[in-house]
C-alpha cells in the first residue's frame, strides 16, 4: 500500500519568497541505468547486503527467502546544478529472470504523473527522486524518495509486493511477515513518533500525528538491510512554516531512528 503526501502551491511560492530557493547553472539531461542485484537463497537467515560498484552499475547481495530479484535503477531525467543532482528515477524489476512488468509500468507511471522534473536551460524545477528496496523472505519493498527542488521539502512513498505473485501486500500482511502483530506493530510506532516529535515539539503536532497511527495512513516495509521500517505521516505544528501540512517520513522499527536514504 502506498502513502504520499505534497506541498501545496501556495505554501511553495511562500517558501520561495522567504529565500529557500537554491542558485542554478545550467543542467544536463541524460539516460543512465544503476543495478542493484539481490540474490536469495532457501534460507531463513537474512543478511545485510554486500555491496560492489563499478562505473553506473551498483550491485548488492543478500540471502533471504527463495528468488532471485533484480533491480534496475533507470535514470530518464538528470540535472547537475553546481554541488546538487536533481534525477527522475524508475525501476525495473526482475524476479527469477522474468521482468515484473505490470510492477513496472505501475511504478513507472505513479512516479511519471506524481513527481514531474522538468529541465530547461535555466535550472530544474520539480520533485527529484532516487528508490531504493529490501527484500525478506518473500517480500519486496520498494522505496520511493523524493525532494522538490527549490525547497527543504520531501516525502517518502513505500510499496509492497509479494514475491511468490508479484501483487501488492496489504499492511497487515506485511506486519506479520515482519514479525509483529497489529497491536505491536501500532504501539512501537506510536513510540516512535513520541521520540521523534518531542525532539522540536515546536515544529510538530504531536496529537494530530499520533491519530494517523492506523493502516489508511501508515505503512509497514522491509527496510535495505531486511529490518523493519515504517512510514508516517509527520504533522508540522501551526506555529511551523509548514503549518497545515504533513509529510511522509521513514523509520527503522529497529534503531527508532528517522531514516533520510542518502
Amino acid at each position: 500500500m502506498k502513502k504520499t503526501a505534497l506541498i501545496s502551491t501556495a505554501l511553495c511560492l511562500s517558501l520561495m519568497a522567504t529565500g529557500c530557493v537554491s542558485s542554478k547553472k545550467t543542467p544536463a539531461t541524460e539516460n543512465q541505468a544503476t543495478t542493484t542485484e539481490v540474490t536469495t537463497e532457501a534460507t531463513t537467515d537474512t543478511t545485510a547486503p554486500s555491496e560492489a560498484t563499478t562505473g553506473d552499475v551498483k550491485s548488492s547481495e543478500a540471502a533471504t527467502g527463495s528468488h532471485k530479484v533484480k533491480v534496475e535503477l533507470i535514470t530518464l531525467v538528470k540535472s547537475l546544478e553546481g554541488e546538487s543532482e536533481y534525477t527522475m528515477v524508475v525501476p525495473k524489476i526482475t524476479v527469477d529472470g522474468k521482468e515484473a512488468t505490470e510492477i513496472n509500468e505501475s511504478l513507472s507511471k505513479y512516479i511519471k504523473e506524481n513527481y514531474k522534473l522538468e529541465v530547461n536551460e535555466d535550472h530544474a524545477n520539480g520533485m527529484s527522486t532516487k528508490i531504493f528496496w529490501g527484500v525478506k523472505d518473500n517480500t519486496l519493498s520498494i522505496i520511493i524518495c523524493a525532494s522538490e527542488t527549490f525547497t527543504d521539502y520531501f516525502t517518502r512513498d513505500v510499496f509492497n509486493y509479494d514475491l511468490d505473485t508479484l501483487k501488492t501486500l496489504e499492511d497487515s500482511e506485511v506486519t506479520k511477515r515482519l514479525g509483529m502483530t497489529d497491536e505491536a506493530f501500532f504501539a512501537k510506532t506510536t513510540e516512535i513518533l513520541k521520540k521523534y516529535c518531542e525532539k522540536n515539539p515546536s515544529s510538530y503536532d504531536l496529537d494530530k500525528t499520533l491519530a494517523s497511527v492506523k493502516y489508511d495512513k501508515i505503512t509497514p516495509f522491509v527496510m535495505p538491510d531486511g529490518t523493519p521500517g515504517v512510514l508516517c505521516p509527520i504533522c508540522y505544528s501551526a506555529d511551523s512554516q509548514f503549518s497545515g501540512s504533513d509529510s511522509m517520513r521513514c523509520f527503522n522499527m529497529t534503531t527508532m531512528e528517522h531514516e533520510i536514504f542518502g
